[in-house]
């Protein structure tokens, strides 16, 4: 296991130090191991989300022609333009069941 040190604002300490019973957590150094892990799940999750995100747009030709956003707006423009065709064609696919 490897060693890291870190410093925190005694506010912080102190709420740590209140979850720790609250939440069953023996050491400080148990509840920032789990805080750690679940922050690496959440990236993971976005990490895996923004990968489908993109796979959608590629399967079903959201950018037509365009061959890519310029702006963060219009990439945000383009995903949700896509997941809504992917939903439009999953609906229908579950209808025809």
């Amino acid at each position: 296991m490897e060693h890291v040190s870190i410093k925190l604002d005694s506010a912080i300490a102190r709420q740590i130090e209140r979850a720790l019973g609250e939440f069953n957590y023996t050491t400080k150094t148990e509840f920032i191991r789990d805080a750690i892990r679940g922050k690496l799940k959440e990236l993971d999750g976005e990490r895996r989300k923004a990968k489908a995100e993109r796979a959608l747009l590629a399967a079903y030709g959201s950018l037509k022609g365009q061959s890519k956003a310029k702006t963060d707006e219009e990439w945000r423009a383009l995903k949700l333009k896509a997941w809504d065709e992917f939903n439009r064609r999953r609906e229908q696919q579950t209808n025809r069941k």
